[in-house]
């Protein structure tokens, strides 16, 4: 006879517990809207002012983004081999300071050659290591189940940030100018995330004694913990990687371009400093919701098919962008079709985690970041290049509608190996 008890009902005493790993997607939520927000949803507000004090053009200006870019490209997969190695806490503590220090350094700088190299350096890298690829590798360690509804939440993080981070950064330029307002900006947010991660980050379940999502099913939550880490060359060697770096690539330059050309397009258009940015908080407000949505479908429904609506609303909103439309229609648009620019993330680091795994996952997807950022350093360059030409962004819109469709065909070609897991509640 089994020793044994009946499992009994829980008492209405005994209080709830939640599963460790919603407290490391919260912690990565904050850091990751904090990063993001005062950076790339940030960036556009500096455009005029930097333009009138040193005299340089958009394409000029732009570079100080593409720094940004490549510097992203350049830290992830050294991040990604750290994060597999070290406490998440003390990488994402010394991101916090060096982005700092470069933030700093830039309130300071008079030399736009300075500037460039403080983003390239610091600035990128305390956003890689304490944001939100920090962020995707640790949440994905602590999820199988509920992975794709967890890296959604996350990912809802980097909207999250234009819409409440970039109010703050354009209410501190009216203030103070903008030197000032990067200094405040670069103190408060590597503080910030530093204590967050020290309060919320835990690097795996195994070290809270836990297993991915809590569930009982140990030896598939072990191999997903633990699984054998790919080399840089067996994921370069895989079809599927190239697919879903090129793909997402092509989609990703298009939306970098547009978050970057949105404020100046709306301030040519005769918008106010504050209309423009609400076209941001507009565009965020919409890309929380998409990123929810498809995080929660991502454990569900075909991925390819997720970022085929990914790129629909990506295309519309580039149409609309092309008709020179009122403000009222413009923001509208926003409000509607603002799921392109935050379905990607869920839809990409979900493919990344079920082609590669957990354990292979922050390297694959820092070695991705190096072959999709070239592609938004071109449509960045395409953008600025289109402006100072023709006095317009409109052959640079034109030309992302063709390269999304090719991205479409890109990661339609992706081929996962189906898996026995049973989704959970």
């Amino acid at each position: 006879m089994s020793d044994q008890n009946p499992s009994k009902p829980p008492s209405s005493s005994q209080p709830i517990r939640i599963f460790r790993g919603w407290y490391v997607v919260a912690g990565g939520f904050l850091n990751s809207m904090l990063m993001i927000g005062a950076t790339i949803y940030s960036f556009g507000l500096f455009v005029q002012p930097i333009e009138q004090e040193f005299g340089l053009n958009r394409e000029q200006i732009n570079l100080g983004y593409m720094f940004l870019l490549v510097g992203f490209a350049i830290w992830a997969p050294i991040a990604g081999k750290l994060l597999a190695k070290f406490d998440a806490r003390i990488i994402s503590c010394v991101g916090g300071a060096t982005f700092t220090a470069g933030m700093v350094g830039i309130s300071v700088s008079n030399n736009p050659l300075i500037m460039a190299i403080l983003i390239l350096v610091p600035i990128a890298y305390g956003v890689v290591s304490a944001g939100a690829f920090a962020a995707n590798t640790i949440v994905t360690r602590w999820f199988l189940n509920k992975r794709g509804r967890a890296l959604g939440i996350v990912a809802v993080a980097t909207s999250a940030g234009g819409f409440a981070i970039s109010p703050i950064f354009a209410a501190l330029l009216s203030e103070f100018g903008w030197r000032q307002s990067v200094a405040i900006m670069g103190i408060s947010v590597g503080i910030l995330t530093s204590v967050i991660a020290i309060l919320l980050i835990r690097d795996r379940p195994s070290d809270v004694g836990s297993i991915p999502d809590g569930q009982v099913n140990e030896n598939e939550a072990r191999f997903t913990e633990t699984g054998t880490v790919m080399t840089a060359r067996q994921i370069t060697g895989s079809r599927n990687f190239w697919l879903i770096a090129v793909g997402i690539g092509l989609l990703l330059g298009s939306d970098q371009a547009i978050l970057t050309s949105l404020v100046p397009y709306g301030l040519d258009r005769g918008f106010s400093v504050s209309e423009a940015a609400l076209l941001i908080s507009a565009l965020t407000i919409s890309a929380i919701g998409g990123k929810f949505v498809m995080g929660w479908l991502a454990d569900r429904v075909d991925k390819r098919a997720l970022f085929l609506i990914v790129v629909l609303c990506n295309l519309a909103f580039l149409g609309i962008l092309l008709i020179e439309p009122s403000y009222t229609q413009i923001f509208t648009a926003a409000l509607i079709v603002g799921l392109a620019v935050g379905g990607v993330y869920p839809v990409w680091t979900s493919l990344t985690a079920d082609s590669f795994g957990s354990a292979s996952f922050g390297i694959a997807y820092g070695l991705m970041n190096i072959i999709s950022m070239p592609f938004a350093l071109i449509s960045l360059a395409l953008v600025g290049r289109s402006y100072d030409q023709t006095g317009s962004y409109d052959f640079a819109f034109a030309a992302f509608i063709v390269l999304d469709i090719i991205s479409v065909i890109l990661v339609y070609g992706v081929r996962i190996k189906q898996t026995s897991r049973k989704a959970t509640s």
